[in-house]
């Protein structure tokens, strides 16, 4: 079991590092278009982890004199007689994009410094977590978001991948399946979630509330 996790975690580590390479050359790729003097557009949208990526971008961008637009994703759209909500791009699909194209807008000086200066204050601030309430990305505690699942757990076990999809279907704040997973497994580790029947994919095992955790 020893070797099979730590396989696991250098195959997990391995796949990050990959991950974070990409990242890193096209970071590089930007910054040679801004040296450039190239235009650039922004999509962004209001999931946690999208306003914080502009917010650093727009640090960023203080020192370049460039044209920059941005693009929001609104909170809903119609589409004929349906309104469809989205909570980030990810969501949309690729032949989507250029329908939000009317939601464009240049960026000014000024709003890059106000976001650039957000940016600073939560740096500062280095909390474990942040989120977007009122329309405003602040530092939080990482239990935040911990009652959404204290209203799916119960003492009956249920397969995590449905508790997770039924809090990201009813939610809709922008945070990825993932987080919740990642603090699933803390509070298994804590004794406050019991693993009633376990699978090698831990989205397929059966969880419930500890005997003795009352919420």
């Amino acid at each position: 079991m020893g070797r099979r996790n730590g396989g696991r975690s250098l195959e997990l580590e391995d796949e990050l590092k990959q991950v974070g390479d990409v990242y890193v050359n096209e970071l590089q790729r930007l910054i040679q278009f801004l040296e450039d003097g190239e235009a650039i557009r922004i999509w962004y949208s209001d999931a946690p982890y999208s306003r914080c990526g502009f917010y650093s971008l727009c640090r960023m961008l203080l020192k370049y004199e460039t044209e920059i637009h941005v693009v929001k994703l609104p909170e809903h759209v119609a589409r004929g007689k349906s309104i469809i909500s989205y909570s980030n791009w990810g969501e949309v699909s690729a032949e989507q994009f250029a329908g939000f194209l009317s939601c464009e807008k240049a960026l000014t000086r000024e709003e890059v410094r106000m976001y650039a200066m957000r940016w600073s204050i939560l740096s500062e601030e280095n909390s474990p977590l942040r989120t977007v309430i009122n329309g405003r990305v602040i530092g939080v505690p990482e239990d935040f978001y911990d009652f959404l699942l204290w209203k799916k757990i119960t003492r009956e076990p249920i397969k995590e991948a449905r508790i997770i999809g039924d809090i990201l279907g009813y939610s809709h704040l922008g945070v990825g399946d993932w987080w919740y997973a990642r603090r699933i497994d803390y509070h298994i580790q804590q004794g406050n979630i019991m693993i009633a029947e376990d699978s090698e994919n831990k989205y397929a095992r059966l969880i419930c509330l500890a005997e003795d955790l009352l919420i």
